[in-house]
């Protein structure tokens, strides 16, 4: 099952901290933004970032009806 995962990243403006948070519906999608090369962390040029899932699915799994 899969969770939205809340990316949060770190950055100065002007010599102040700032924190973009971003949610994604997935928690490979949120690591892709921190690990791939030219992805909003590196334009924003973040001192950190992370990763924390929730406990609410994004993507249930239904189960399906079995005939009688």
């Amino acid at each position: 099952m899969e969770y939205f995962t809340l990316l949060t990243l770190m950055y100065y403006m002007n010599g102040h901290p700032q924190e973009a948070k971003i949610w994604f519906a997935s928690e490979d999608d949120c690591w892709s933004v921190l690990m791939q090369n030219d992805t909003l962390y590196d334009q924003i040029n973040a001192e950190a970032g992370f990763c924390d899932v929730s406990g609410i699915p994004s993507k249930i799994v239904k189960p399906k009806i079995r005939p009688q």
